[in-house]
């Protein structure tokens, strides 16, 4: 019995073996493709800050809406406590209201 588990052993060793040459001989995919077009990167992170607006003391302004509809136009307040790294939301504003509070 003792020499069926070596024998079992022994193949399992030759096994491994051969698994870890052909890993090592065998090309792997090292194509790598490099986009080297900056402005579209640019354009699509101004994107996102165009709707950010500071309001200070740690509150900010997102628009959430399209400025071509006139239907969907809010600002979502947030604040940002620097002391325990939270973002709260405030209070959403319409800004159809405050433009016509404001006149």
């Amino acid at each position: 019995m003792y020499s069926d588990f070596s024998d079992e052993l022994r193949r399992i060793r030759i096994t491994l073996i051969v698994i870890a040459i052909i890993m090592v001989f065998l090309p792997g995919s090292s194509n790598v493709t490099v986009d080297h077009n900056y402005d579209d990167m640019s354009y699509q992170g101004s994107k996102f800050h165009k709707n950010l607006v500071p309001l200070g003391n740690g509150y900010f302004g997102l628009f959430s809406g399209d400025t071509e509809l006139k239907d969907d136009n809010e600002m979502k307040v947030y604040f940002y406590d620097e002391k325990e790294n939270k973002m709260m939301l405030m209070r959403e504003v319409n800004l159809d209201t405050v433009e016509l509070a404001a006149e």
